[in-house]
């Protein structure tokens, strides 16, 4: 099985997303993580409910957790209607990932600490949508409502290295990542790519890519790509 990591852009873009269904039929069996950042974002604004970000990551309050799992769960039923000719189930984030708090200052923002594969194969279907949303370390806590937000790449990562994917794609709007020049590098080691993130040229939201493909690679994962880059 494969696992392909798309974002809510991603969705949203009709060009984009033709390339990503070429992608997944031609990857399948696999297990989509969806992000849904823009969609959320729109929602709290149309709701008039402030948010920020600390270190990029979306810092979450107890009163957003629902609206989050309910705009993943909108995302999911959106990307099964685009794809009529694949039978797919959504298996919610909750059901395979526990995490627990990553910082008091992301509020409800949670580290995957387990991850339970098995779900994922259970659900026999050849596309598996996973939303990246935990279920909290301890027994029992998730039945009183509790909820992490989680990192889709991060999720994405984690999920790869626990099916032991043959492939994990992260399949973005840019075409992969680039050099000090701005060129497209089409091949990077895992040494160049840290030098890279060391030195500034990877920034921003490439970087929990870049980092979550180089946890792959010591997992095990066969092969990781970002836009149309391979990280070996």
């Amino acid at each position: 099985m494969n696992v392909i990591k798309i974002g809510g852009e991603v969705v949203e873009d009709p060009r984009v997303f033709e390339e990503f269904r070429a992608l997944l039929e031609k990857h399948l069996p696999a297990a989509v993580v969806f992000g849904a950042g823009v969609q959320i974002s729109a929602r709290l604004k149309s709701e008039d409910i402030p948010f920020g970000f600390y270190k990029g990551e979306r810092i979450t309050t107890a009163d957003m957790l629902l609206l989050i799992d309910d705009e993943f769960r909108k995302m999911a039923k959106k990307i099964a209607s685009m794809l009529p000719d694949i039978v797919s189930v959504f298996v919610p984030g909750s059901e395979i990932f526990r995490a627990v708090r990553k910082s008091d200052k992301l509020g409800y923002v949670g580290e995957i600490v387990s991850v339970d594969a098995a779900k994922i194969k259970e659900a026999g279907a050849p596309l598996v949508l996973v939303s990246p949303i935990a279920a909290p370390e301890q027994e029992g806590a998730s039945a009183q409502g509790e909820l992490y937000n989680v990192n889709a790449d991060v999720s994405a990562s984690r999920l790869a290295a626990a099916l032991g994917a043959k492939e994990l794609i992260y399949c973005t709007k840019v075409n992969g990542v680039n050099d000090s020049s701005g060129n497209l590098i089409e091949k990077i080691d895992a040494s160049a790519a840290s030098a890279l993130m060391d030195s500034g040229v990877i920034d921003g939201g490439m970087i929990p890519k870049v980092r979550s493909a180089l946890d792959s690679i010591k997992a095990g994962v066969g092969s990781i790509r970002i836009g149309r880059t391979r990280i070996t």
